[in-house]
């Protein structure tokens, strides 16, 4: 997917408000323009189903997994509740050496809490006793695919978890849930290897925030470094936005831009006095600019859309 700087987005709106973010005056209305292209961004990417932001890519898993040798799994669903159980081959169910993660999701899938319950019978898991501690990462017991990782296209909304590649063979789907930095494998007819995501990109985000050397960033912060910004991956400190181990680039689709320089400005106009009929007419021309980006998507996928229409040559 090619991609525009977001330094080359932002000078094209203020220079054509008549905006220099430098001087004292217009500091607020420099991060105004910051929200307005977000703003846009965040409409654009769910008006249409841009096929430049839909993949379906093979990952590698990480984590323990249910095919580690010498463990038997078991797992059960209740509703958004999943229980993940493990305990040494030939254990049975009513033997109170069983080790259960119990997962609760939004009705989404969204995870909103992981907690353990330690040598208890697979029979009693839906009354034992669960704690949360810091072992509890959901990398233990559970597969998991990072939703941001080096050199992959980072992982947003996601439609299916695949065991094999789909394209090519009747790939059976897995049961798996979303937490805030990874995918988690919640479904024991997985036993190992690389599975096929299919998934949307997230929606790019931008900030204001300067990247600082001094500062700790924990995973998920966001920052502006040279004209772009910037997702941690991973905790850091010291480590500079151009270093991809740690920091995923928020990039901005080129397809995009056109609508987001002129609905970003036509907001923009709003806020300045006697610019209100400019800022509708550009309003306008941004619908304009986004269905044609629409339209062209179409055709980069090989389709073609139909139009009917009605004339009255009285």
């Amino acid at each position: 997917m090619k991609t525009v700087r977001l330094q080359q987005v932002l000078d094209s709106i203020t220079a054509r408000a008549g905006i220099d973010p430098a001087l004292p005056e217009n500091a607020h209305r420099g991060a105004l323009v910051m929200d307005y292209v977000q703003e846009a961004l965040n409409y654009a990417w769910i008006y249409f189903d841009w096929p430049e932001t839909n993949h379906t890519e093979e990952c590698i898993v990480l984590g323990a997994g249910f095919a580690e040798g010498g463990y038997t799994y078991e797992s059960d669903y209740q509703d958004t509740v999943s229980y993940i159980g493990r305990a040494i081959e030939g254990s049975l169910f009513f033997d109170p050496v069983w080790r259960i993660k119990r997962v609760t999701t939004t009705s989404d899938g969204a995870v909103t809490n992981i907690d353990t319950a330690l040598n208890v019978a697979w029979d009693n898991r839906l009354t034992a006793t669960y704690v949360e501690d810091s072992q509890n990462s959901p990398s233990i017991e559970i597969p998991y695919v990072p939703l941001y990782a080096e050199n992959r296209t980072p992982i947003g909304s996601v439609a299916a978890v695949y065991a094999s590649n789909p394209e090519t063979s009747l790939a059976n789907k897995l049961k798996f849930s979303i937490t805030a930095d990874r995918l988690l494998i919640t479904d024991t007819a997985y036993t190992g290897g690389t599975v096929f995501i299919a998934f949307t990109q997230p929606v790019p985000e931008i900030t204001v925030a300067v990247f600082d050397f001094k500062t700790s960033y924990a995973i998920g912060d966001l920052v502006y470094f040279n004209g772009d910004c910037y997702r941690a991956i991973l905790a850091t400190l010291g480590n500079p936005p151009s270093n991809s181990a740690y920091w995923a680039k928020q990039s901005i689709p080129t397809f995009l831009s056109d609508y987001l320089k002129t609905a970003a400005l036509a907001s923009v106009l709003l806020e300045i006095p006697g610019a209100e009929t400019k800022a509708d007419y550009l309003t306008r021309r941004a619908e304009g600019l986004l269905m044609k980006a629409m339209d062209d998507a179409w055709l980069r996928n090989g389709a073609v859309r139909h139009y009917s229409a009605k004339f009255d040559y009285r």
